[in-house]
This record gives structure tokens, sequence and C-alpha cells, in this order.
């Protein structure tokens, strides 16, 4: 029996599940079998068709576990680019829960030893397709602005150390 579409992506969204699932080990870890789910329950469309409340890659979204405090942050592919309490790369549980979800859409997370979790979204704060593909501007790391040859503040400062000798450098 084949199982409901529950969970909505772009093609470039399905395409990154699918390269990921393709390189997991034969595991049956509780984020591989997440995986799996998301990609038997897909249903893609193209970017311009995905609803304004569904969670893509880069959105903004408030979400809440069980009955903790909400938490907004961005949804990203790999946490080379995660700032904490910012942004929730697609390679946590909870950021590969997400992807794909709709406003008011509730799962169930299994845990490893732990019992299971409900996470919830509250709402798509931004969403890059509902905008025209144009990106949030999320601050970047170091590694990233390295990677993009953009300039970056790298601070060099020890607390053994006089900071008026140790100033902070821009690097290009």
């Amino acid at each position: 029996m084949r199982e409901p579409k529950q969970f909505i992506f772009t093609n470039k969204d399905y395409a990154t599940l699918t390269r990921m699932v393709s390189q997991c080990p034969r595991t049956n870890t509780p984020f591989v079998s997440l995986l799996r789910r998301k990609l038997a329950q897909a249903h893609v469309v193209r970017s311009s068709e995905v609803p304004v409340d569904v969670v893509t890659m880069n959105s903004r979204v408030t979400f809440q576990v069980d009955n903790h405090a909400p938490d907004t942050r961005v949804v990203i592919p790999d946490e080379t680019d995660s700032l904490v309490g910012l942004t929730l790369p697609i390679t946590t549980t909870t950021g590969m829960a997400l992807l794909g979800m709709s406003e008011k859409q509730s799962m169930e997370l299994a845990g490893l030893g732990r019992q299971s979790r409900t996470l919830t979204v509250i709402g798509v704060a931004y969403q890059p397709e509902a905008m025209g593909g144009v990106r949030l501007d999320v601050p970047q790391g170091p590694i990233s602005a390295r990677r993009q040859g953009r300039p970056f503040l790298h601070l060099v400062h020890s607390s053994d150390e006089d900071p008026e000798s140790n100033p902070v450098h821009l690097h290009r």
C-alpha cells in the first residue's frame, strides 16, 4: 500500500534529499528512516507552484517541539553555513523533519533511546519561492564568506593577551 503524499518539495529540494539518501549508509537510524519516509511521502512541484505556507530550503520557519517554547530558524542545506540559534541544517533530524511540512502540520519524530517527540510548524515567515527566488540575507560564517571570496571578519584575540595588541582583522 502506498503512503499518502504528506510533504511538498520543490524539484531542487527533492533532488537534494535523493542525493542524501544515496549517500547514506544502509543503517536504520532515526535520521535515515525519516529521510526515506520523507521521500516515500513526497509530492514534488515546480518552485513556482509550491504553496507559500510550505517549508522549503532557506525558509524561515517557526516551529514547536512538544510543549516547549516555539523557535524560529532558517532551514539550510548543510551545517557548514550553520549559525547557532539562527539556522537549522537539514542534516539534523529536526531540520529534515521541517523540510516539506506545511503550516499547522505536525509529525511524530522517533529518537535514539528516547520517546518520540511531536514537531509542529507554527508558521513560515519567509519562503524564497514566494519571493520569486530572492534569498533571505542570513548572516554567513567565515567558511561561507571565504568560499564565496567575500571579505570576512576574523577575530584574533586571546583572553590572556591585551585586546589592544591583538585587533580584529578584515580578510579579503
